[in-house]
């Protein structure tokens, strides 16, 4: 079979978990059909180039510092990719797997998929109702945006989501269940399985994209309590983004020079696995997470993963990780800190099992015997 990937983004040029799983996906569909994946260019990709026999094109050039506008995803880079996936109809395939996200480009790829008759499966990291829309733009664009999101995820053959959350966005706006398979395959047991380090009692470690959402204000202020508790916490933050100078400033002011470091982002994936285990845990204090690969990264290397019981990250998730509300949180710290096993503290490993990339030959013979009968 032919088939095409659309994403705005491609790993490892342009780190995330969203990127990382499409990736995974693409290697291994590759072994045994033709794979191509149409992306913006980042920095180290060629035009048309393959790369684990997935052939890749790309066009209009792109940094992160084009892409975040004003702290946020750009809208006329969702309209470029709008305008590049036109792109797409140079040729034929018999499924198209999109990445909803920005979602104005989806009504192309919808078009093709009409005219040509491919299969149409949409991969839906995250679902925004109509009270996130108008906190991340505001009343008006916020409302128009969230009935136009709402009306560009119909339509498609198939939908890959994560569990929880999105899974129940999708059924609120009348996608059919049938159509809605839950499945993220993020572990890449190839990998987890080759990394050895020592480990460092204290290290509080954050790996991930440097924007507001992600509440790194709060990350900062929470280290900044643990290790006044215990001065062997120390943190480090990995990662690019429209907030890496506010956090540097913030680091400056609220005397944590000595204590947290900022890293730029860790490209070979090998030596961000060897961080995440050499620590003594993971901490996430985003406000806005569609799964956190990262998160399940880290507990499958053997690091506990604390969350703010706000977290929005899936149940299935949550059930293996240390939650507690915000306040307590540099308490916990010191605790797994002074522990003699952080392993304690790690909760139902054994639903990593649904998260795993091995799965993925299984799950697409199912998903495509269904969409084509193949």
């Amino acid at each position: 079979m032919r088939i095409a990937f659309v994403s705005d983004v491609a790993f490892p040029w342009h780190p995330g978990g969203v990127e990382q799983t499409e990736r995974l996906e693409a290697e291994y569909l590759a072994t045994e059909h033709d794979v191509h994946f149409f992306s913006f260019r980042w920095k180290g990709m060629k035009e048309e180039f393959t790369d684990r026999r997935i052939h890749y094109h790309c066009a209009h050039r792109l940094t992160d510092r084009e892409f975040y506008r004003h702290g946020r995803r750009s809208i006329a880079e969702a309209f470029n990719l709008s305008v590049y996936a036109w792109r797409i109809f140079s040729d034929r395939f018999d499924v198209v797997q999109v990445n909803a996200f920005p979602y104005l480009h989806l009504p192309v790829i919808k078009l093709y998929c009409t005219l040509t008759g491919a299969r149409l499966v949409m991969d839906v990291a995250e679902y925004w109702d109509s009270d996130v829309w108008k906190k991340y733009l505001g009343g008006v664009f916020g409302r128009i945006a969230s009935h136009y999101a709402d009306w560009a995820l119909s339509g498609a053959d198939a939908y890959i989501t994560n569990p929880g959350r999105v899974y129940n966005g999708l059924l609120s706006i009348g996608i059919p269940r049938s159509r809605i398979l839950q499945f993220t395959p993020i572990l890449d047991d190839r990998e987890i399985s080759k990394v050895r380090t020592a480990q460092r009692r204290g290290l509080v470690v954050y790996l991930g994209r440097l924007i507001k959402e992600k509440r790194l204000d709060k990350w900062l202020d929470t280290v900044k309590e643990a290790s006044r508790r215990d001065p062997r916490v120390k943190g480090v933050i990995v990662g690019e983004g429209p907030e890496r100078e506010p956090i540097l400033r913030t680091i400056s002011a609220i005397g944590l020079n000595g204590t947290v470091t900022l890293r730029r982002r860790i490209k070979r994936r090998r030596d961000a696995y060897a961080l995440l285990k050499s620590a003594s845990m993971f901490l996430n204090m985003s406000e806005r997470e569609g799964l956190s690969a990262t998160a399940l990264e880290s507990i499958a290397l053997g690091t506990p993963v604390v969350l703010p019981s706000y977290s929005p990250i899936p149940n299935k998730v949550k059930e293996m990780c240390s939650v507690h509300s915000e306040g307590s949180i540099p308490k916990i710290i010191v605790r797994i800190t002074r522990s003699r096993s952080k392993h304690s503290f790690i909760r139902n490993a054994k639903n990593l099992e649904s998260f795993r990339a091995s799965s993925i030959p299984s799950f697409y013979k199912r998903l495509f015997s269904r969409l084509c009968g193949t």
